[in-house]
């Protein structure tokens, strides 16, 4: 039999919330522990794996020092911090999740914060499970069995990055050689390195239907613990041939995600994954990608694939057997590298082309003057004509809503809506982290 859900209320009090009476009524046995002292804070956060769920007054969040008392062991924690407030209190919701809050609840909507608290309890479940499984799985090798991959879930709003995060993170060294470097990588890779981000995609289009839009984004931790850019490693990968797996761990562990977001709830939760011409090359590996996304529970209409136009010829009939897996579950297909010459090319590929994305060269050829805002234009326009959705990559800055807007692009990607900024706007990049070398397990063949 589980033990009880343990909930840590900081401050405000138990019997004043009446939450472990709704909770019970839900058939979810709780016991609440309350502290009002930051002696007592410290004591209760000694053993930071027992507890479920935090109830923060939002009052006393800076006066018991919260933060400061959280903060060295966030990585240990699976509960979810979520703050009560009173009607009257100002706190937003944005300052909530500047402090590192799941969620901020009025404490007489008992309603809301029963969902919220009954939300949050399942997803702490479900991080000490794949916790559990994490080390659970050792150290594999190339040639050791299948095993359990993946997977803990962080929130990067915050404290995570430190520093500048406009700063290049800590390369390797590369450069000695290519059997050096990728011996490197390798060892990098094999000792869990391999990192997913999610950056949103913000909709412009206000009059439309909102969907939750991500972008997913592959770092590399080194030895140091700092993450590494694409930039940074990918060469080393694509040299070695390793682009294929790599592809096929990424896309696993993205769909593994999404289902895991939607099941908890955000059914408009939209994935964006990108996916290399090398790995589409091979029949073997389309084929893999084609089922993996044929078999997982998803919402439809919920993963976008980003390709670059060099697969429409080397890898065009495999791309055409892969985009009709993704229609038949009504997901994307999107061109990353389109130019603005391209109405063509997107005339010409109609069928498979879902959505078009306007690249940093362009954006920021828009601010410098260096790309005409007619030609953006053009291109934008013909798009829209064949039914597809424009999203601008790298905007950076202010400058560019109005041209964009202009233009008639449909959503916006980068830094000034979604980090790398310490005040967050929005909910912008978490983090899903690998438990050791399973990227090299091969496509499963069929039959």
């Amino acid at each position: 039999m589980s033990k009880a859900k343990q909930i840590l209320c900081i401050d405000p009090e138990p019997s004043d919330l009446r939450i472990a009476a709704l909770l019970n009524r839900q058939g979810i046995a709780v016991d609440l522990t309350e502290v009002t002292s930051p002696e007592g804070l410290r004591d209760a956060l000694e053993r930071p794996d027992w507890w479920d769920l935090i109830l923060c007054d939002g009052a006393s969040f800076e006066a018991l020092g919260v933060e400061t008392v959280i903060l060295p062991i966030r990585d240990d924690l699976d509960a979810s911090l979520v703050l009560v407030k009173a009607a009257g209190n100002p706190l937003s919701a944005k300052q909530g999740h500047r402090l590192g809050a799941a969620d901020l609840v009025v404490r007489d909507d008992l309603d809301h914060l029963l969902m919220v608290c009954e939300r949050e309890l399942q997803s702490c479940a479900l991080r000490k499970e794949l916790r559990g499984l994490r080390r659970s799985a050792g150290l594999l090798d190339q040639g050791a069995p299948r095993s359990v991959m993946l997977a803990t879930i962080h929130d990067l709003s915050r404290t995570a990055r430190g520093g500048n995060d406009d700063s290049p993170p800590n390369a390797p060294a590369v450069g000695e050689s290519p059997v050096a470097d990728q011996a490197r990588i390798r060892a990098m890779i094999d000792a869990g390195g391999l990192t997913l981000e999610f950056q949103p995609i913000i909709s412009l289009s206000t009059h439309e239907e909102h969907r939750s839009m991500f972008e997913t984004l592959v770092r590399l931790k080194d030895d140091t613990g700092k993450l590494l850019m694409p930039g940074e490693f990918l060469p080393v990968l694509e040299s070695a041939g390793w682009m294929a797996k790599i592809d096929l761990w990424i896309l696993r562990r993205a769909l593994a995600t999404l289902q895991e977001m939607q099941e908890g709830g955000a059914q408009d939760a939209v994935l964006f994954i990108n996916v290399a011409t090398e790995t589409l090359s091979s029949t073997e590996t389309a084929k893999a990608l084609g089922a993996f996304i044929s078999a997982a529970r998803l919402a439809r209409g919920s993963v976008v694939i980003e390709v670059r136009k060099s697969a429409f010829t080397d890898a065009r009939a495999a791309l055409e057997r892969f985009a009709q897996v993704l229609q038949a579950k009504n997901h994307g297909l999107l061109i990353e590298d389109a130019g603005v010459e391209d109405c063509d090319f997107l005339a010409e590929h109609r069928d498979l082309i879902t959505h078009v994305k306007l690249e940093r060269a362009m954006t920021q050829g828009l601010v410098e003057r260096r790309v005409p805002q007619d030609a953006v234009n053009a291109l934008v326009q013909c798009a829209k004509k064949e039914g597809m959705r424009v999203i601008a990559l790298a905007v950076d800055n202010a400058e560019l809503l109005p041209m964009l807007f202009a233009a008639g692009v449909d959503a916006i990607q980068g830094h000034f809506v979604s980090m790398p900024y310490r005040n967050l706007m929005y909910p912008s990049i978490q983090r899903v982290e690998s438990s050791s070398g399973p990227a090299w397990q091969g496509p499963v063949r069929s039959g």
